[in-house]
């Protein structure tokens, strides 16, 4: 799974569209594009700039099984994210599917405790096993970073 950067939105720029109304999250897949944010990051602008360069990018990582990855917040205050990598037969389903995937391939969901995530990841798993059976496979050794 990849890397995400997660943004902590000042409050002045902070919305309502933005997970927990303050967060944003970034999907990086390569150290090519972690020196791509870096950067981005870094550069003087004369004004404020979402940092979109890689959501709309298509990933480079493919697989035809659903990944769900937790990943735990890096410092205490920071919240917890549930990240589903998409094969493209699901993502293609969806109608606009650029405005719900990053990368054409990712969904990200914030929360502020780990209670929460699992309950939204068992409702998730849930949808699935209506739909035909779904095979758990736990992996901790294959950590993104957040």
């Amino acid at each position: 799974m990849p890397d995400v950067l997660l943004i902590d939105i000042p409050p002045v720029f902070a919305s309502p569209s933005l997970p927990l109304g303050r967060y944003y999250p970034v999907i990086i897949e390569t150290d090519a594009e972690y020196a791509e944010m870096e950067a981005f990051l870094d550069r003087d602008r004369p004004e404020l700039i979402v940092p979109d360069l890689l959501d709309r990018r298509p990933s480079a990582l493919h697989g035809g099984d659903i990944v769900i990855a937790r990943y735990a917040p890096s410092a205490p205050g920071w919240p917890w994210l549930l990240i589903c990598r998409w094969p493209a037969d699901y993502a293609a389903m969806v109608p606009r599917r650029g405005d719900y995937f990053a990368r054409r391939t990712y969904t990200s969901e914030v929360f502020e405790t780990v209670d929460d995530l699992a309950d939204a990841e068992g409702r998730l798993l849930g949808d699935l096993g209506s739909h035909r059976p779904v095979r758990l496979a736990a992996l901790p050794e294959i950590m993104g970073h957040a």
